[in-house]
């Protein structure tokens, strides 16, 4: 688990466990785009963490360093990254990076958290649907928006939904599959009361939260992540 309660606390910690890795890189002798042990969970503090417009900054200052450009694949994901803007897309070849990657950013708004942008989230509710906290309305960007929620918070969120084999979503539609709640197979709807426990990875002082879905809307057909306005009861 990790314990934060402020963007600078957090871009503290990714600062050193990046430089610790490429450190590591360094010693072991790692290949351009090649993963050294920890790159896994660095990259997932980094997709977790930091709000979308904090990213931003955070990896603007990496990149002004070039030693990171052979560990950005490792520690920050393969391109387009959800957190740059269009405007950023040539800052950078994405095809070093990527084979077949041309642009570094989304050359328009995509809406939610793509599945490689997702992160491990921030909560679960008791579907164990998977609720990562992209903005809260009115917070200054000093803040964590997933920690410290409160009634009359309004929170921007995307929803990620496991994904099941078509004969398992049947079973489970049909009573036949046990163990997993029909609920979990589709998207909370506008009205839908949610109870919302903090993932392990962030437990520490983080508490549940009871919230009601105001706005949603899926990603793209077949998506399993959508966007979601949600009202902190």
């Amino acid at each position: 688990m990790v314990a934060v309660e402020t963007v600078a606390e957090a871009r503290e910690l990714l600062a050193d466990a990046f430089a610790t890795q490429l450190q590591r890189a360094v010693e072991e002798g790692a290949a351009p785009n090649e993963a050294v042990e920890g790159d896994a969970r660095v990259r997932r503090l980094f997709g977790t963490l930091l709000p979308p417009q904090a990213q931003r900054a955070f990896f603007l200052e990496r990149i002004a360093d070039r030693a990171y450009w052979p560990r950005l694949r490792s520690l920050v994901g393969t391109p387009p990254y959800d957190f740059l803007m269009p405007e950023d897309t040539g800052l950078l070849n994405a095809a070093g990076i990527c084979r077949g990657r041309a642009n570094m950013a989304h050359l328009e708004n995509v809406g939610a958290s793509s599945v490689g942008g997702f992160g491990s989230g921030h909560f679960l509710d008791d579907a164990k649907r998977n609720y990562k906290v992209v903005a809260r309305r009115g917070a200054d960007a000093s803040t964590l928006p997933w920690r410290d929620l409160a009634s009359g918070h309004s929170i921007v969120a995307d929803v990620r939904l496991k994904c099941h084999r078509l004969a398992t979503k049947k079973g489970v539609l049909s009573g036949v599959r046990g163990g997993i709640r029909k609920e979990s197979l589709a998207f909370p709807r506008p009205g839908d009361e949610l109870t919302l426990s903090p993932v392990a990875a962030i437990a520490h002082g983080v508490d549940a939260v009871r919230a009601r879905v105001t706005l949603g809307r899926q990603n793209a057909i077949g998506s399993h992540i959508a966007r979601l306005v949600l009202q902190v009861m």
